[in-house]
């Protein structure tokens, strides 16, 4: 991978200084990142990828069961409520700042996207044009003919399903050049050319059902770095509301949100280093005194005051594995694995299987065992399964919003509190 650094550097050289070190460039470290930046410290991420935002939906979950079934080491157990929903509402506003406005839910906190299977999806904040429709409104379902794993007939059929006096109509149009298979992605970067764009919306004009009002649903493909124009695009042509229908991975929601993100840690005055990897840290008594990074251009050594964690877990391969020994490669911190078997031979059983549950514990500052100053956040975390939980967005935004923001107060000499 070509290392590549965004903006403009503020540390050059071997040996870099910033303040706060946020290692890892999903979710949860950028939210880090623009913590650590806007509580006023200093910044560097570095990171090898841009973390598993491409195999996400681009909406942020918040909590799907009671707060009072989770575990006492789950991570919103450790802030609390209250203080998840603030650092989900301070993200919110550094993306609209950025220019990517997520939507909020409702009095209950929560909102719907709709699934390629016509199911409503419960969500707490909703990438621009996924939000649902409310029940009962009109509904057009319109598909491309040969896109992957979008199909017209049975997003409508499962939105009847739901509610069999639903209004829903559906209707499918060839592609310019009449491809057999379609890439979401590909399909997404073509709509952003004007003329390719004109002809597809020509086709959907065309096959229109009279008098349809209400919403058009779209596959989520309308754009990607442009999706907000392309989607006004097709609504001015058809006179309709237009919402994308959330599609299987790889998510064009997940990249538009990923992009947002780097807007938004450069416009905050990140120092964001992708393609490095972090390979080595030196620890003396209870701090971590620096970090390693290796890329294309070679070594860089990070002397910063505070470190950030946000690697992933096993499926982002922030953890390695081999047989039923698992180890956090950077630091060696200790990491809790479930006692028994690991998963459930259920395929998905409601309560989750053990291993997913697998992290690093920490304190109620989010800091490891003998750590003063290295926070962890996000999947790196133990206690907690984002899939049976419906909370990994929450977690992933409210953790690295936590670790950067007590890591920015650590430099600035109040000890986390």
């Amino acid at each position: 991978m070509t290392e590549v650094i965004l903006g403009t550097p503020r540390f050059r050289g071997r040996v870099r200084r910033p303040q706060v070190l946020v290692i890892g460039g999903g979710l949860a470290g950028m939210a880090a990142a623009l913590a650590a930046r806007r509580s006023g410290a200093s910044v560097a991420l570095v990171s090898e990828g841009a973390g598993v935002l491409e195999l996400a939906s681009g909406c942020i979950d918040r909590l799907a069961v009671p707060l009072a079934s989770l575990p006492p080491e789950h991570p919103y157990r450790l802030l609390g409520l209250l203080g998840v929903d603030a650092e989900l509402a301070a993200f919110r506003q550094a993306l609209a700042e950025a220019g990517w406005p997520l939507e909020a839910g409702g009095s209950d906190g929560s909102t719907h996207v709709i699934t390629a299977l016509g199911a409503r999806r419960p969500t707490h904040l909703v990438s621009p044009g996924m939000a649902a429709p409310p029940p009962g409104e009109p509904l057009w379902v319109v598909g491309f003919r040969g896109l992957r794993d979008f199909h017209p007939a049975v997003v409508a059929a499962g939105l009847r399903r739901a509610d069999p006096g639903a209004d829903v109509a559906w209707g499918e149009i060839e592609l310019p050049g009449a491809p057999e298979d379609v890439h979401p992605v590909a399909l997404a970067r073509q709509l952003e050319e004007e003329d390719y764009r004109r002809q597809v919306i020509e086709r959907v004009v065309a096959i229109r059902p009279p008098g349809h009002t209400g919403a058009a649903l779209f596959p989520a493909v309308l754009g990607l770095s442009a999706a907000g124009a392309v989607q006004r695009a097709f609504a001015e042509a058809l006179g309709m509301r237009v919402v994308e229908v959330l599609l299987p991975p790889p998510s064009v929601p997940g990249l538009r949100l990923a992009e947002a993100l780097r807007r938004a840690v450069q416009r905050a005055g990140v120092d964001l280093a992708i393609g490095a990897r972090a390979v080595e840290a030196r620890r003396d008594g209870g701090r971590v005194r620096h970090v390693v990074a290796e890329g294309p251009g070679g070594r860089v050594t990070y002397e910063a005051e505070a470190y950030v964690l946000a690697t992933g877990g096993l499926l982002g391969n922030g953890f390695t594995a081999e047989g039923r020994e698992v180890r956090e490669p950077l630091f060696d911190l200790p990491v809790a694995l479930p006692p028994g078997e690991w998963a459930d031979p259920r395929f998905l059983p409601a309560e989750g299987h053990p291993f997913v549950r697998i992290g690093v514990k920490v304190d109620e500052q989010l800091r490891p065992p003998g750590y003063a100053n290295l926070f962890v956040c996000g999947r790196a975390l133990a206690g907690y399964d984002p899939y049976a939980e419906g909370c990994g967005g929450g977690v992933a935004v409210a953790t690295g919003g936590v670790a950067g923001r007590r890591a920015a107060r650590l430099v600035a000499g109040g000890e986390p509190r």
